[in-house]
């Protein structure tokens, strides 16, 4: 009796488990029908733009078939796509829903990655979309097109030592290209590494592509850094390249130098400016005093030869002639030259001076007039 029970009850088992694996078998073939009959749907609804029923096929296919990275690629497509008469994206959200399921089924799944990018910048996500193009550079590290789309997205954002190491990578992987040269320079600036904001700037100048605004930023870049001989190198280049203001640029190396003390270089800018505009006299008489400062009396002659001869009434240079006469003993042309100088108001107490050096007052009224006019400014002329 015991024995009968217990095979009745194993037949009932085996019949239950017989029957539960025939209707799973049954499922698994209904699963798989559903399956194929809903890609077909969706693969032809799509191909014909019916983009409402396909997202509806998609939709269902992704219920019987969570981890199909094709649908849910096709349903983020189909949503991004959507839009209104006026163009405007209106099913954003549901586009980066579809794709996050795909990039969770393969997280470097190229199409979903770039599409979910897409989505990102549409609304206004960029941290989100930064990382999308991570994973496409991460599956496509030569993607030279998409790692400048990630450079870029970087340094709109303020992240620049991140832009840094894209675009120094493009450079790397692509050779010359004067436009990085001068996005890198900015960046290393910004960042407050002037060495290396230097040396992308000389890249770019070296390279032939460097205009006179990138000339001068490489000035500042070398002054920041304290490397003044290059300064005047870039500066004098400056002077050849834009030639309409070659006179500020010596102006600007003769600046440098008196600031720094450079007397060689103070002359160079001097000679600069004289040549970039002749009439600019007081250069003229700046390198006169200079010279005969250092006893070189045939250099400071021949530059107010010069100077004369562009304007002989110039009453400092006149003074100048004077005091160089003087020197050789020629009193008579010197005092002739004081006296022409004195026709300037603003030199005129100075060469009465001269000439009272030269010449004594003898009447009272004389004496009285060098009483008025001496003291205060012979001191400041000899100062």
């Amino acid at each position: 009796m015991k024995c009968n029970l217990m095979r009745t009850l194993g037949l009932v088992i085996c019949v239950l488990i017989l029957g539960a694996e025939a209707e799973a078998e049954a499922e698994e073939v209904a699963t798989a029908d559903s399956i194929r009959k809903y890609k077909y749907y969706a693969k032809t609804a799509r191909q014909n733009k019916e983009y409402d029923r396909a997202i509806g096929y998609y939709t269902t296919l992704l219920q019987y078939s969570p981890q199909d990275l094709k649908a849910a690629y096709f349903l983020g497509q189909i949503y991004y796509e959507k839009r209104d008469s006026t163009g405007v994206h209106i099913a954003l959200p549901q586009a980066r829903i579809a794709l996050r399921q795909a990039v969770s089924i393969d997280s470097l799944h190229l199409n979903s990655n770039l599409l979910l990018y897409s989505v990102y910048q549409a609304m206004d996500l960029p941290d989100s979309a930064a990382w999308s193009l991570e994973r496409v550079l991460f599956k496509k590290p030569d993607a030279a097109e998409h790692r400048r789309k990630l450079a870029d997205l970087y340094r709109r954002e303020g992240h620049n030592q991140r832009a840094v190491a894209h675009y120094e990578q493009l450079v790397a992987d692509g050779g010359e290209d004067a436009e990085l040269f001068e996005i890198l320079a900015v960046l290393h600036q910004e960042l407050g590494q002037v060495e290396q904001a230097l040396a992308w700037s000389k890249r770019q100048v070296e390279g032939g592509t460097g205009d006179a605004d990138q000339l001068e930023s490489i000035v500042e870049l070398q002054l920041e850094v304290g490397d003044v001989k290059e300064a005047y190198k870039s500066l004098v280049k400056l002077a050849r390249v834009d030639s309409q203001n070659a006179y500020s640029y010596y102006n600007r190396i003769a600046s440098i130098a008196s600031e720094t003390g450079d007397n060689t270089m103070r002359v160079e800018g001097l000679k600069g400016m004289i040549e970039a505009d002749p009439k600019d006299l007081e250069s003229v008489a700046e390198l006169v005093e200079w010279h005969q400062g250092r006893g070189e009396f045939a250099a400071a002659k021949a530059w107010l030869k010069r100077g004369l001869k562009g304007n002989s009434e110039d009453a400092h240079l006149l003074l100048l002639k004077g005091d160089n006469l003087v020197r050789e003993g020629d009193e008579e042309r010197a005092i002739a030259a004081f006296e022409k100088a004195k026709a300037d108001p603003a030199w005129e107490k100075i060469a009465q001076q001269r000439i009272w050096q030269l010449r004594p007052p003898e009447t009272e009224e004389e004496k009285l007039k060098r009483q008025f006019f001496g003291g205060e400014e012979a001191q400041e002329e000899q100062n």
